[in-house]
């Protein structure tokens, strides 16, 4: 008899990148979106998008590569619609304003509605008013990667739904999901005696989200920083392309006159090879010694104020179109640079044939990464935002775990499956610590926007679980490939220790550090708007009231790092820099270097390794205290740094 309560060993919990979604009318002559009604009391327009695209393009047959209600609450501008058919004043958000909250996404068999508040400005109250031109913006927050194929039916017992929500958290010691709370707001009213006369629902937050992790590889960092620089080099038969215009900062669709259909790019990773120098830091004093990451010989050992803007993203979704010759690549997640048209792009994979592939393997003897994936990571105007999905059940017995039917009967072999996806998360701080007893931890502090549940068990007829959750090790990283892409290949899930790690300061390798913890804030907050969301919820909505109760927007804010260590003194050097306050950032021997490097039998250079660079700052604290028993004397550190960078080398093409 299986079990009768929810259980921790049957969780599931993923995660995965927020992109905005860009929907040209040009990529494809059959994708049409028009206005299909509007309502002027719920203040709301319809708009209908169609489009026979394919298999591997966002749309097809009509059909969104979205779930049901996974895009409520998600920002939507339009551009480029023309003053053809009156359109005009609701075009181009830069200049009109016009910006659109999803309060709901609806597939049909050949079409997908999207209702958006307010009303169109310049829209008309006849239906199937074709807007023949122009461009659709689902903006990157809130908005999970798409997965295009999912399957999508008018049955929730036998739908498949599902985003990219497919990357391995991680070495999870604990975690504190950020639950959805209720801000009930309670009223008592003079002449009404003295209970609580009237009870209304405010906001909903879903804040206090934390999780520590043992770190395997410094993933995390990417999320409490901000932006990555790759260094690559794919093989000299990778797959080459060149983009055929220029793209910014954010971008998640580049073009390119290739074909690459036969290459079956979907899945695969556009590396962009990009030697456009950009600055790391805009407050930097460039002292002469300056070097630029991702030039030759240039690594963590170096003073680094500049970096080659190369970088790589995983393709979610593709479109050949003949007729003008063109591909349209989406990405998981917008870019962290510029880049000017015609840049080179590399096709690269995981697939088992490595070398046409460029695939970073480890040799599991001697733990030698052969190719490695080499980045820089640092802050600098935003942090990105991700989705997490969380499953929970009392037994495993779904249609997905090849059961001959999933049972949603509510009985002992009912899994009683619940999903949720809480979108919009953004890490608000992070501490990452390490002592003498254990491996290198992270501890991650985020909030979410809103929760997305599957809702399937509610439906009137044919109930059951739309959404096919991600299970790491049983489906989605159940190979050698797969796990690679899911950000866990084989033998690199072993933790950074301790005994493997090396510490320097000003110049000085300290050998008797007994503990040092890096904290770091990055000044993210939400803020609630009021949006003028006049729809009725139902018991079957994805997310309750189109996320109008929820957070809109999440910005980023002053960002702080403090950096706290306990060592053994045997020399008063710190000391003295304390009493002086002397600044250290002109010289690559007077930064502080956390080093860490995992076991192996070749040079270190070859193995993964994570290398944090602390830049800029002040030793403000260096207390010399005597101690009781009369043992060796311990200085408390204190030092407060203007930035912190990471260099990693591991198999993750992209964090």
């Amino acid at each position: 008899m299986p079990s009768t309560v929810y259980k921790g060993d049957l969780t599931e919990i993923s995660f995965g990148h927020e992109t905005a979604v860009k929907l040209p009318t040009h990529f494809d002559e059959s994708f049409v979106f028009s206005v299909q009604a509007e309502d002027a009391s719920a203040d709301t327009t319809t708009v209908r998008l169609t489009g026979t695209g394919g298999s591997t393009a966002p749309i097809d047959g009509g059909k969104l590569a979205f779930p049901i209600g996974m895009l409520v609450g998600c920002e939507l501008t339009f551009s480029d619609l023309g003053s053809a058919q009156n359109f005009d004043t609701d075009d181009n958000f830069a200049t009109s304003g016009r910006r659109y909250t999803i309060v709901k996404n609806e597939i049909a068999s050949s079409y997908t509605e999207l209702t958006i508040t307010p009303k169109m400005l310049s829209g008309t109250s006849a239906a199937t008013a074709d807007f023949g031109q122009g461009t659709i913006h689902i903006h990157s927050f809130k908005t999970p990667s798409m997965e295009v194929d999912m399957e999508w039916n008018t049955a929730a017992k036998s739908s498949s739904e599902s985003v990219a929500t497919d990357q391995f958290m991680g070495l999870i010691n604990t975690i504190s999901l950020p639950e959805t709370k209720v801000d009930l707001k309670r009223y008592h009213v003079i002449g009404l005696g003295r209970d609580v006369a009237v009870q209304v629902p405010g906001r909903f937050t879903n804040v206090g989200g934390t999780f520590e992790t043992t770190m395997h590889n410094a993933r995390w960092l990417y999320y409490a920083l901000g932006e990555e620089a790759v260094a690559f080099t794919p093989h000299a038969t990778a797959t080459s392309f060149t983009t055929s215009t220029a793209t910014s900062i954010g971008e998640s669709l580049i073009q390119t006159p290739t074909n690459l259909t036969s290459h079956s790019p979907v899945g695969k990773y556009a590396y962009i090879d990009d030697t456009a120098t950009v600055p790391v830091h805009l407050w930097k004093e460039i002292p002469t010694s300056a070097q630029t990451y991702g030039a030759s010989g240039v690594g963590a050992e170096d003073l680094v104020t500049d970096t080659q803007s190369k970088e790589m993203r995983r393709i979610i979704a593709y479109y050949w179109n003949s007729t003008t010759s063109k591909s349209y690549i989406w990405l998981d997640e917008g870019l962290n640079f510029g880049h000017a048209t015609s840049k080179s792009v590399k096709l690269v994979d995981y697939s088992a044939a490595a070398a046409a592939n460029s695939t970073p393997t480890l040799n599991s003897s001697t733990n030698q990464i052969t190719n490695p994936v080499n980045r820089m990571l640092f802050s600098k105007t935003t942090v990105p935002s991700f989705a997490m999905e969380v499953s929970i059940r009392r037994a495993d017995n779904q249609e997905e775990d090849d059961t001959a039917n999933e049972v949603v009967d509510g009985g002992a072999s009912d899994s009683q499956q619940l999903t949720r996806v809480f979108k919009g998360c953004k890490v608000k701080e992070f501490s990452m610590v390490a002592d003498t007893d254990a491996a290198v931890r992270l501890n991650v502090g985020f909030d979410a926007a809103l929760c997305y549940t599957d809702t399937g068990r509610l439906e009137t007829s044919n109930q059951g679980d739309r959404f096919d959750v991600h299970r790491i090790f049983e489906d989605t990283a159940n190979t050698d490939a797969t796990r690679r892409e899911a950000g866990i290949g084989k033998g690199t899930q072993k933790p950074f220790m301790f005994y493997n790690g090396q510490i320097e300061v000003g110049g000085v390798t300290l050998g008797q550090v007994v503990s040092f913890d890096l904290k770091g804030k990055t000044g993210v907050e939400q803020f609630y708007t009021i949006s003028g969301n006049r729809i009725v919820d139902s018991a079957t909505d994805q997310v309750p009231f189109a996320g109008a109760r929820n957070a809109s927007v999440a910005v980023e804010g002053k960002t702080e790092y403090e950096l706290d260590m306990e060592i053994i003194v045997d020399n008063p050097t710190l000391y003295h820099q304390m009493r002086r306050a002397v600044r250290s950032y002109d010289d690559a021997d007077k930064l502080v270097r956390l080093s860490f490097v995992k076991q192996g039998s070749t040079a270190s250079s070859g193995r993964e390794s994570m290398d944090i660079v602390v830049d800029d700052y002040f030793i403000t604290e260096a207390s010399l205290p005597l101690p009781d028993d009369q043992g060796p004397i311990k200085s408390k550190l204190k030092i407060l740094p203007k930035s912190v960078r990471v260099f990693a080398q591991d198999t993750v093409f992209h964090y």
